[in-house]
């Protein structure tokens, strides 16, 4: 992050001043808000729901001299607000690299002189290299958990949570966890294979 936009302590006091002017403890407002950002990107599928959740927060940080002046109501629904938009850059992003991609692929071969269907080889080759590294409960659970179709799916999902002693919210944070791991292990395995060629 560019020095520029890293919160000042100033800029922090003002945030927890702010989220004090309610009843409720500033810090314990702020970890309740924090917790829920990141259950709102891991709801929309961001491997990175943490590090949203903070930018989140420090994008709201840098703009409370200016909204906490006559803003009224709950703090939170600010945060929740921004991280919508940040929600829609991330998709507005997202289209734009998959149209670029798409254009690049157009062709019968790679720049590489593979074919596409070699590519999807290669990409579940690795896939199936990155679940087979995962420790056994991991990769039963992740192979489990994308069972079944529509409502099937969402009862089948109940069950592995009462089967783990959990409730559904801890099982999806547990399984977004396991897909982290291995989006960073797809990177590692297709970055080698960039590289072999």
């Amino acid at each position: 992050m560019p020095k520029d936009l890293i919160p000042t302590k100033e800029q922090f006091e003002g945030l927890m001043a702010w989220l004090g002017s309610s009843t409720e403890d500033p810090g314990d407002k702020y970890e309740t808000i924090r917790r829920s950002l990141v259950k709102l990107f891991v709801w929309n599928g961001c491997l990175d729901a943490e590090d949203m959740a903070d930018e989140t927060i420090d994008r709201v940080m840098r703009r409370v001299p200016e909204i906490a002046i006559d803003y009224s109501g709950d703090p939170a629904l600010y945060f929740y607000g921004v991280a919508r938009m940040m929600l829609k850059e991330r998709r507005r992003q997202r289209t734009i690299s998959s149209e670029s991609q798409s254009l690049e692929l157009r062709g019968v071969t790679t720049r590489s002189g593979q074919s596409d269907d070699d590519e999807i080889n290669r990409k579940f080759e690795c896939l199936d290299e990155c679940i087979a590294k995962l420790p056994a409960d991991s990769r039963e659970l992740i192979l489990d958990y994308y069972q079944e179709e529509k409502r099937a799916k969402i009862d089948f999902r109940r069950q592995i949570a009462q089967r783990m002693g959990m409730d559904v919210e801890n099982l999806r944070v547990r399984v977004f966890r396991i897909r982290a791991s291995i989006y960073k292990c797809m990177e590692k395995c297709l970055g080698t294979i960039a590289l072999v060629q």
